[in-house]
């Protein structure tokens, strides 16, 4: 048998032998008899093929040979304990603190309200917030750096399981100027406004540019920013028409301007929960999940 597909078994005992200078030492260490650790002894030596014991009636002392063998497993063992040290470092750190990240969007108008309940329940947890849109979230998941993302659903993913809880509407926010008192409206209705858009990174846009494509429209966009609160307060400012998903609107309460409806089939989209296939979720982030399950489709 080649030397590479030794046992680890037959090197503890070998490394009890080696410490204790004794086979009957060994013996007594690991629970075996006598004859069973000199067995074991026995067919190491015949897999590394040469003699790793000088047995004496008092003594087993190490060979040169075995002595390499000796300083090389036993340096082995010693980094494979504190790489086992370490992860449990790391799994009683993760007990207590639970890394997600969130869409723009809900971290500014739901996040607050989900986590502060979990808070009260979980006093002693800490949980890592970070505001990205869904294409970096993916990697983010990937590398496990968040357990879980809360946001709009990516489609055609096959590495990542998501949990939809809401729907959302593509909604105008309408200021005085633009505004004819239709009760909804379809993209088309106002492609020719003076429209505030986000950015090509969030979903909404995404969503947006798909109903263009699909219906061959040209939108008459005038600025292009990242947030939606920035979004929402130069509507308010009258600057024109933002297009942003409804669930932003109560960022700012006190607009001035009507929320209508986009109306056009597919101007909704899913938003819940985004998870990695096989990550195994801990307890406190199981707990946290549950509240967003509850809390995220209320008013």
């Amino acid at each position: 048998m080649a030397a590479n597909n030794v046992n680890l078994k037959l090197l503890q005992t070998f490394l009890l032998a080696a410490e204790h200078g004794s086979f009957r030492r060994a013996a007594e260490e690991s629970n075996r008899s006598p004859s069973a650790v000199s067995m074991q002894i026995r067919d190491l030596e015949a897999q590394v093929g040469m003699s790793l014991f000088i047995r004496t009636p008092q003594r087993a002392n190490l060979t040169p040979e075995g002595r390499v063998l000796y300083e090389q497993v036993s340096n082995a063992m010693a980094e494979v304990q504190a790489g086992l040290a370490r992860l449990s470092e790391v799994a009683a750190q993760r007990r207590g603190h639970v890394k997600i990240a969130c869409a723009p969007t809900l971290a500014s108008t739901r996040l607050g309200r989900i986590l502060a309940t979990f808070k009260l329940r979980y006093p002693r947890s800490l949980v890592d917030v970070k505001e990205t849109p869904p294409t970096a979230a993916l990697t983010l998941l990937q590398e496990q750096e968040v357990e879980l993302y809360i946001g709009p659903e990516v489609p055609g993913l096959s590495d990542f399981q998501f949990e939809p809880i809401l729907e959302d509407h593509l909604v105008a926010c309408v200021p005085a100027d633009f505004d004819d008192g239709a009760r909804s409206f379809l993209l088309s209705e106002v492609a020719n406004y003076p429209l505030i858009l986000l950015d090509r990174q969030t979903a909404s846009r995404a969503l947006i540019d798909r109903i263009s494509a699909d219906q061959n429209l040209t939108l008459n966009m005038q600025y292009e920013v990242q947030n939606a609160y920035t979004a929402i307060a130069l509507a308010s400012a009258g600057l024109g028409v933002a297009l942003v998903p409804e669930i932003a609107v109560p960022m700012l309460p006190a607009a001035e301007f009507r929320v209508v409806r986009i109306a056009d089939p597919q101007s909704s989209r899913s938003v819940g929960i985004l998870t990695a296939k096989g990550y195994v979720q801990h307890s406190y982030s199981e707990q946290l999940i549950e509240l967003i399950r509850t809390e995220l489709c209320r008013p």
